[in-house]
């Protein structure tokens, strides 16, 4: 479908920062349009025999991964509505013959698996995600008879000191946007473990996954669902004496063994406390 519009006087404005560019465009389109040029632009998802089919909108003119995440419609000119004899609220509204602005704010998406993080997982074409990643902290205490005082005759730390070990940790959030049909069961089935292998760089067993936080994108429209998935993970790598690192399942022991105090339990039957997935299935369509 072609719809006619003009981009406004004054129109683009950018903004360039160390988070990235940001851009508005302001157009004009005929008020009966506006509802189609905000798919245009926001892009739509159409499920079509079982398969998600998602069609992007169009990138800011020169920048590949600028794209447009908020819309504003407005009458272009509000003083001069169309006659109303009989209004209805929950039917129609008012409608204008000078057509509606509508405002576009673009803002960069990272497609960055690519470029800046090779190892970030792949994501379905026309899908965008975000790496973030903070610091953070655990203390394992350990009883005082296990340790020396670096004085003369080496004596032994009281019993009532129980010295503490700080355990350096990451959090890590993947943002995945635009995503039309979200593996809910992959995720279900996934929280609570780690990673079978490497991933995101960390290695076997040091990376948890929390869990999830969804949210829709863009429900103006009435097209199938947009989601935007937040995935949360705890990273857990503990530097073992023979080289490498252990993570979730590594827990310390008093008396070491060839001088390495983390090693790995298990239960009776051999089992991990933490089971491990494939986390590359909470990046696929369900």
């Amino acid at each position: 479908m072609t719809i006619a519009y003009e981009e406004l006087a004054g129109s683009p404005r950018l903004t360039a920062t160390q988070d990235g560019v940001s851009a508005t465009r302001a157009f004009r389109v005929a008020w009966s349009d506006w509802q189609a040029f905000a798919r245009l632009l926001l892009g739509t998802a159409r499920t079509v025999g079982g398969v998600a089919q998602l069609a992007t909108g169009p990138k800011f003119p020169g920048f590949e991964n600028l794209m447009v995440t908020e819309l504003a419609v407005e009458p272009f000119d509000p003083e001069s509505p169309d006659a109303q004899p009989e209004l209805l609220l929950e039917r129609a509204a008012n409608t204008y013959r000078g057509g509606a602005r509508v405002t576009a704010t673009y803002q960069t998406l990272y497609d960055s698996y690519t470029r800046l993080r090779p190892d970030l997982p792949k994501v379905p074409d026309s899908t965008y995600l975000i790496y973030r990643g903070d610091l953070g902290a655990e203390t394992v205490r350990t009883p005082g008879r296990l340790w020396r005082y670096a004085i003369d005759d080496l004596p032994p730390v009281d019993d009532d000191v129980n010295p503490g070990l700080l355990i350096p940790t990451g959090n890590v959030q993947l943002t995945w946007l635009r995503v039309p049909a979200p593996p809910w069961n992959a995720q279900r089935v996934l929280r609570g473990k780690v990673n079978h292998a490497t991933f995101l760089g960390a290695p076997a067993g040091t990376l948890l996954f929390l869990g999830v936080r969804a949210v829709r994108e863009f429900q103006l429209l009435d097209d199938d669902a947009l989601w935007r998935i937040d995935y949360h993970f705890a990273e857990q790598t503990k530097p073992l004496a023979a080289g490498g690192f252990g993570g979730w399942n590594h827990f310390y022991r008093e008396e070491a063994d060839a001088g390495e105090h983390w090693l790995p339990i298990a239960d009776a039957d051999g089992n991990p406390p933490y089971a491990s997935g494939n986390f590359s299935a909470l990046f696929q369509f369900e």
